[in-house]
């Protein structure tokens, strides 16, 4: 029913000559007569009777034919790129070769593929690989950060403010003498020193509830908004009230209230723990990244355009997507960073080329070496995960299953096994 023909490859591109049987195409000239006496009225004729010669008269038989060729392609496409084991990375072109009911059907595909790749030796690439170290101060910074969303604001009645302490505050903003929009605002809390303009903080210090005080800054000039940009704004500020945060001792009744620990020694070794395998999950991941990009440097083969230009909208799409729940729009972006759109592009492709070459060869190595992620390597990682974060390893799996990730867990571990095959063929040094 159907034959190809596969031509030379070249610049990673193939033409496969498709051929169907005669007696298919026959049979689906009959279909599309069939179809369109159903839907065409032509005067003198009943709906379901119109002869061939006067469907053709009517429509015109480049019409009839495009019709039957489309259907042709559409039915045979998949299973002539089954049968040419070839894996194309764009949507190819189509060219029609011939169309008669009389004759075999055949139309040529121009297949985009990927590149032919050659993992050379690689025993003269060295790599450094970071041994994870924690300090206390980790650990205690860690500690520090679970007493204060344990603590408590009570409010200051004995002293001025001072940086850390938080304050509700009433203010208006004024460009001169105008109030600008929306710029009234009551009861506001902030931190004094947290996230705030210092020069708005080192005003707010030494006051007391009660207290009112006008603060000036300027606006820089690089701001977004051009129409403010230089201008000096004059905030009038009231002062409500000055809380301070109480925070819990240190001791093993803060570790039960922060989970399932029986004493604060526990709570200590969870930290450490926890510290311990995000460190050696970023050394692994910059060792895997290093490795990845020295090995594809020494792989020569040119990257296919159309992957670099869907890697490059990808990567742009996915900038737009961030500056979206920023509250940005992909202009303002332009402006801040004073570029625009051909600049970032420009930026992106060299990225994204190496990005697709990393992929590139990690695939290669997969298909080659076969490489498979087990039932029992699924069930390691999982347990893996529960322990790093605490949960049971059914809950974990429960969790792919339901956001429908358990693939990216298996390429993430075929990965794994790409990086291990090849960091047993480079000098590793440690430190």
């Amino acid at each position: 029913m159907i034959n190809i023909e596969k031509g030379k490859k070249e610049n990673n591109k193939i033409e496969v000559k498709v051929t169907i049987d005669q007696e298919k195409v026959q049979q689906e000239f009959n279909n599309i007569y069939r179809e369109l006496s159903q839907k065409v009225k032509i005067p003198g004729f009943r709906t379901g009777r119109v002869p061939i010669n006067i469907l053709e008269m009517n429509l015109g038989k480049e019409y009839i034919d495009h019709q039957v060729a489309e259907k042709l392609i559409k039915e045979t496409y998949t299973q002539a790129i089954d049968k040419s084991e070839l894996d194309p990375i764009d949507v190819p072109n189509m060219d029609l070769v011939q169309i008669d009911k009389e004759k075999p059907f055949i139309y040529k595909m121009k297949l985009e593929v990927k590149p032919d790749i050659e993992i050379p030796k690689l025993d003269d690439i060295k790599i450094e690989k970071k041994i994870p170290k924690i300090t206390e101060k980790e650990i205690t910074d860690d500690l520090e950060r679970i007493r204060e969303s344990h603590g408590k604001l009570v409010e200051v009645t004995d002293r001025e403010s001072r940086m850390g302490d938080f304050m509700i505050i009433d203010f208006e903003t004024f460009a001169g003498d105008e109030l600008l929009p929306d710029g009234k605002k009551e009861k506001q809390m902030i931190q004094l020193g947290d996230r705030i303009p210092k020069e708005f903080t080192d005003n707010l210090v030494g006051l007391k509830p009660g207290d009112e005080k006008e603060i000036k800054m300027k606006i820089p000039e690089d701001v977004n908004d051009k129409k403010m940009a230089g201008k000096e704004l004059t905030y009038k500020v009231k002062i409500s009230d000055i809380k301070e945060q109480d925070l819990p001792p240190l001791d093993d009744k803060l570790a039960k209230s922060a989970g399932e620990y029986k004493n604060l020694e526990e709570l200590k070794q969870h930290i450490k723990k926890q510290l311990e395998e995000r460190a050696r999950y970023q050394a692994e991941n910059d060792f895997s990244e290093d490795l990845m990009e020295k090995v594809a440097e020494k792989c020569k083969f040119e990257v296919p355009e159309v992957l670099i230009n869907k890697q490059v909208e990808n990567m742009l799409n996915n900038l737009k997507e961030d500056l979206k729940k920023r509250k940005m729009t992909i202009e303002d972006y332009y402006k801040m960073i004073k570029a625009d759109e051909s600049k970032v592009k420009k930026e992106y492709r060299s990225l994204a080329e190496k990005q697709i070459k990393k992929e590139l060869v990690i695939d290669k190595i997969i298909q080659d070496d076969k490489i498979i992620a087990t039932e029992e390597d699924i069930n390691n990682k999982i347990k893996e995960i529960a322990e790093s974060t605490n949960q049971k390893p059914l809950k974990v799996r429960a969790m792919f299953e339901k956001n429908k990730t358990l693939d990216n867990l298996k390429d993430q571990i075929k990965r794994e096994k790409v990086v291990e095959k090849l960091s047993k063929q480079v000098i590793i040094n440690e430190k």
